[in-house]
């Protein structure tokens, strides 16, 4: 009788060993897969709060384009705003950007007039376009300077 509890003993020893070699491995192929299928390239987006003085950070993740494709998407998407309820938006909802291509290491953006309508959940317009600036020239190392219009309208240059 007690052989055969050692044989149990042994049997279940070696189906937890075979057990943990299975979980180990699906481990070790979910962090493969995780590490080949990243969702894009990762930007960070800087908002400011709503609440208070500080600024919020978002990370976003687009599809990976070259230079300057990838400048233009992003100035797409951070123009729709913030994800999170606590952050002001960089310009005024609605904003749409009417063209934006890059010459010579030169950002130009043209905004819709919607830029120059307030609402309280957008940051004031100097501090967006400061803002807006600040985001692109922090994730584009490539970008010397950005060149805003509003309207087809050049803004000043507060550099």
């Amino acid at each position: 009788m007690n052989m055969i509890n050692l044989k149990n003993l042994k049997y279940e020893k070696s189906g937890v060993k075979i057990s943990l070699l299975v979980l180990l491995f699906i481990f070790m192929i979910s962090i493969v897969w995780f590490s080949f299928s990243k969702p894009g390239k990762r930007y960070n987006v800087c908002f400011e709060s709503v609440n208070s003085k500080s600024y919020t950070i978002e990370h976003m993740y687009l599809p990976i384009k070259k230079y300057p494709e990838n400048v233009v998407q992003y100035v797409n998407e951070i123009i729709l705003g913030p994800k999170l309820e606590n952050s002001k938006f960089i310009f005024t909802p609605g904003t749409s950007v009417i063209s934006c291509f890059v010459r010579d290491d030169i950002l130009y953006v043209n905004l819709t007039d919607d830029v120059l309508d307030r609402v309280t959940r957008s940051s004031e317009i100097i501090r967006g376009i400061e803002l807006f600036k600040m985001n692109i020239l922090n994730n584009f190392s490539k970008i010397n300077s950005v060149e805003m219009y509003i309207g087809n309208k050049s803004v000043f240059n507060y550099d």
